[in-house]
């Protein structure tokens, strides 16, 4: 499902940069700017879903905030049914779509190395030109060979080969096998194909800037009137739906240098979009409306927000009570279970002077009713020990992660009547600390009394972590247990 959302990230991505470049950029003369931006556009799709809004970043312990341990909220896998899920048919029709595509091109392949096999081979110093006997495909270049027909060989060697030499040297060829790469592997989006007509554009007005003579070769275009088939992974000379804006550009003058800006522009703005929709995940939770009141950002206007304090807010109870709390408390949510969904709720609340909850909101979320059940149950805590800061209750920011895992079902353990657990590698001076749903359990076989099936999540503690959680008990561990409420 994460890569499912990925792919639907970088294809609108595409869309974006590109709007850019047709909107702000096709018609300048920049041609090489316009190279490097339609290329690097491709590659920085990749990377700009991992964006991360600056107000929606996880805080750093001790410095930006107070953070507790992830708690984390089990559930178990929904059963295997007969019919197909959605997720699946999306897979099995993307699966076919990719065997097409991959099918499509290694045709396109077979057919190219059958046309550099078939003429005479001519090696010179930086390329290798085939003149073909037929005209029954129009003069190309791919990588460093140049084929060339036999009327343009007879007829107009010469500016053909200077023309495609220029693509062989500047390997534009790597730009369209790139994009044919991208093409098989996201064949469900056609943006690729204009970033495709986009690039095959720019590298013959590249190629077009290198003639020596610009009056003549302008005509001797518009002369050239060859109509003959294409190989798709190939630079064509003659591509009847560019010459007309190739001929323009011979003649157009050249932009200014100032508006090498608009680059740095488009850049801009598509960096405030990734930011924005990185923003529009990190969704906050202000104005709820539960079973109690929750406090907004409103309620707390003009009042100073500590993130380190000399007393830190606590729990009633403990900690340990509010694992309790959670646990008995949260569900995992029946749209995540469906769609196997597991992952981590970063929220953040604040605990204000006295102990209320104020200000919840999710700092990255995960979608599928997870940040909602999480929010949900955080505005239903109860009044905490409020923070204090010289010895005066203070609002305290604090940050709690709640990690949702699936897990995997057992039948053969839950249909045994005598399933147990059992620690192992314990002695009697050795022996952890066990705590059952927030009860420090007298009974250290209580684990082995314990259904399986009732246990809802199992936290350990070890070495510094349980001192300083429970001080000379946790010396050997500590096992915290919570069972499904009854």
């Amino acid at each position: 499902m994460k890569l499912l959302l990925y792919a639907g990230e970088v294809s609108l991505y595409w869309i974006m940069l590109y709007a850019c470049y047709w909107l702000m950029l096709r018609s300048h003369t920049f041609f090489k700017w316009n190279r490097y931006y339609l290329v690097g556009s491709l590659f920085a799709a990749f990377a700009l879903p991992f964006v991360i809004y600056p107000e929606t970043a996880p805080q750093l312990p001790a410095i930006y905030g107070i953070n507790a341990e992830a708690f984390t909220v089990s559930g178990s896998e929904p059963e295997q049914s007969d019919t197909l899920s959605w997720i699946q048919a999306i897979g099995i029709i993307y699966g076919i779509g990719l065997i097409i595509a991959i099918y499509k091109l290694t045709l396109n392949f077979v057919q190219l190395k059958s046309y550099l096999s078939a003429g005479e081979l001519i090696e010179l110093d930086d390329c290798k030109v085939v003149i073909m006997d037929s005209n029954h495909i129009g003069s190309f270049s791919f990588l460093q060979w140049i084929v060339i027909n036999r009327n343009d060989y007879e007829n107009h060697f010469d500016a053909i080969l200077r023309h495609e030499m220029v693509h062989t040297r500047q390997l534009h060829s790597i730009d369209i096998l790139l994009i044919e790469l991208f093409k098989t592997i996201f064949w469900f989006n056609p943006v690729l194909l204009l970033y495709k007509h986009s690039l095959q554009e720019v590298h013959e007005y590249l190629a077009d800037a290198q003639a020596p003579n610009r009056e003549y070769y302008a005509k001797f275009l518009v002369a050239y009137a060859l109509n003959a088939p294409t190989v798709s992974v190939t630079n064509h000379f003659f591509n009847p739906s560019q010459i007309k804006n190739r001929i323009q550009m011979i003649y157009k003058n050249r932009t200014s240098k100032w508006l090498l800006s608009t680059y740095v522009f488009s850049v801009a703005m598509i960096g405030t979009a990734a930011i924005l929709i990185a923003g529009c995940e990190g969704k906050e939770y202000n104005e709820l409306t539960f079973e109690k009141k929750v406090l907004t950002k409103e309620d707390l206007a003009n009042k100073p927000i500590f993130t380190v304090v000399e007393e830190q807010p606590e729990f009633p109870g403990g900690i340990q009570e509010m694992y309790k709390f959670l646990g008995e408390n949260i569900k995992y949510p029946e749209k995540a279970t469906r769609a196997n969904v597991s992952g981590r709720v970063f929220l953040s609340f604040v605990v204000t002077e006295d102990g209320a909850i104020g200000d919840i909101q999710v700092l990255k979320g995960l979608g599928f009713d997870c940040d909602e059940e999480a929010v949900r149950v955080l505005s239903k805590f109860p009044k905490w020990t409020p923070g204090k800061q010289n010895g005066i209750p203070v609002n305290v920011r604090y940050n709690l992660p709640i990690n949702f895992q699936l897990e995997e079902s057992d039948k053969t353990s839950a249909a045994k009547p005598d399933a147990n657990i059992e620690l192992r590698n314990t002695t009697s001076l050795n022996k952890p600390l066990i705590i059952v749903n927030g009860v420090v359990a007298t009974d250290h076989d209580i684990v082995k009394k314990l259904d399986p099936n009732s246990i809802k999540s199992v936290s350990v503690h070890k070495d510094q972590d349980a001192l300083d959680a429970y001080g000379e008990k946790g010396k050997n561990g500590v096992i915290s247990i919570i069972t499904n409420k009854i």
